[in-house]
């Protein structure tokens, strides 16, 4: 019986080992990948009738990421456009529908949000 305790413990220790390489989130190809000042982002404003966040890459050996324009809800922040930043600059935006008033941000996610960078919020009304 200690022999199968002691088996048991170490298959468990192996388990665990396995699971927290599994889980280790992947480093990027240069420290520069994730340096925020990759990106220029800005804070969302009102267009015509939109909502708009914009970011750009600063320089072409930063990381493709994606921007997220975000709105405040009494639940929480919630994603109502995304766009890919591949190359240049990019934005999200949110056409206004009926009335209110919001605080918005523009969000970038690097390496599948494993960076993640957000611009000043800003109240805006439709």
């Amino acid at each position: 019986m200690g022999t199968l305790r002691f088996a048991g413990k170490s298959c468990v220790a192996v388990a665990l080992a396995s699971a927290a390489t599994l889980l280790m989130p992947a480093t990027p190809a240069s420290a520069a990948d994730w340096d925020r000042s990759c990106y220029s982002i800005s804070a969302p404003y009102k267009g015509i009738s939109e909502i708009i966040g914009k970011a750009g890459k600063t320089s072409s050996s930063c990381t493709d990421a994606t921007i997220s324009l975000q709105r405040h809800r009494w639940y929480g922040w919630q994603e109502v456009d995304w766009a890919p930043l591949e190359s240049g600059s990019n934005m999200a935006w949110w056409t206004c529908t009926g009335s209110g008033t919001y605080t918005y941000k523009t969000v970038v996610g690097v390496d599948s949000n494993l960076a993640v960078y957000e611009s000043a919020e800003r109240r805006l009304t439709c």
